[in-house]
Order: C-alpha cells, then structure tokens, then sequence
C-alpha cells in the first residue's frame, strides 16, 4: 500500500509539510481529550468532583485549540491549492471526522457535571475507557498514514472491534436501567442520556477509522 504523502504528493510542499504537523496536532488533541474523559469518568466514579469541574476545562480547552488547527487548515493550507482539488476535499473530510471526536469529548464531559450529583454506575466508567482506547488506536492509525497505508489500516480495524464492545455494554447498562428497578426514573433518564454521549466518542472514532479505509481503497 501506499501512504498519505504519497497519495498528497502534488502542489506545495512547503504548505502540505505544514498541514502533516497540524494534523498530528489535531490527532493529539482528539487523543488527549479522550484520555481526560476517561479520568473524569473514573472520578465522577469516586465523587472527585472538583477534579471533574477541571477536567471539564481542560477538555473544553482542547477543543478550542482544535478549532484553531482546523481553522489554520481550512484558511491557510487549504484554500491556498495545496492540493488538487479532489486530495484537498479527502484532507478536508478527514479533518471534519477527526474534529468530531473531541466534540463529542466536550459535550460527554460536560454531560457528566449535569449528573454529578448522582453516583454512576460502572458501565458508565466502562464505555468512557472504550472511547480512550479508540482514540488511542486512532492516534496510531493517523500517524501510519504518513508511512504505512497497510499498518493504518490495522490499527482501524481495531477500533472496530472496540467500539462493538463499548456498544455492548451500554446495552448491559441499558437492560440494568430499565429492567433492574435499581435507579429512579430520573436516574435512568440521566444516566441514559450520558452514556450516549459517551459513546458517541467512540463511534465518531469509528467513523473516522472508516474514512481513513475509504482512503487507502481509493488511492491503493
């Protein structure tokens, strides 16, 4: 298989050098966001409420920086015809995707301190560690792109296999809600209402992974 520099290969090299770093950037960033996620969702476990309230800032600081990477993209790389047409839509499209995953970090998180006063069950803790391992795979998948098409791939179909398992058990945590009787009507509610948020980091990971397959089908 091929790689993404190759595949990007025509027009200025000095502005696609610049958008390969900001790249990286916004796939540390996703990565990050997911990571704190995780910890607030093991806090909010532990009732480390003030911890939360920080984590939730810094998450919300990350997507602002992300803004500003993709904005750059947008503005400053790609509106300059670093690309052929078509190769700027595919940078385009991927940097969308990949955008994403750190919104859905922010709007989890910050679902999390609308329920705070409540203690989560685990699954909650459980489908947040699911989305970290998925944008970890991601953050690899991402960085292969630039060496390896066929290691890229590898690492999305990992995520794949993942996120099946973070839709799994938020179905074991949506039987506990709704057919337990261990919450009250405003718990299920709540905690419904959070895990979809939760795992919406996970399957916009997936949706990234299966652009990224798109690609290599298309280019290889």
């Amino acid at each position: 298989m091929g790689t993404f520099s190759r595949i990007f290969g025509l027009g200025d090299k000095e502005l696609q050098k610049q958008a390969d770093d900001l790249l990286l950037k916004l796939s540390k960033a996703l990565q990050s966001a997911s990571a704190k996620l995780h910890v607030g969702a093991d806090d909010w476990l532990e009732g480390k409420m003030d911890h939360l309230d920080e984590l939730q800032s810094e998450i919300i600081s990350l997507e602002r920086k992300a803004d500003i990477i993709k904005d750059e993209l947008f503005e400053k790389i790609f509106s300059k015809r670093a690309y052929l047409p078509q190769q700027t839509q595919d940078r385009h499209q991927l940097v969308i995707h990949m955008d994403s995953v750190i919104d859905a970090a922010e709007e989890a998180v910050r679902m999390m301190l609308i329920g705070r006063k409540y203690t989560p069950p685990e699954e909650i803790h459980q489908i947040a560690n699911k989305g970290w391992v998925c944008t970890d795979l991601l953050q690899d998948a991402i960085k292969y792109l630039f060496t390896d098409f066929e290691k890229s791939v590898e690492y999305t179909l990992k995520i794949d296999k993942v996120r099946e398992e973070a839709r799994d058990i938020q179905f074991n945590l949506l039987e506990r809600l709704f057919n337990k009787g261990e919450y009250s009507p405003l718990e299920v509610i709540l905690f419904r209402a959070i895990s979809d948020k939760i795992l919406q980091v996970s399957i916009r990971s997936e949706e990234t992974s299966d652009f990224i397959r798109a690609l290599s089908v298309r280019h290889t």
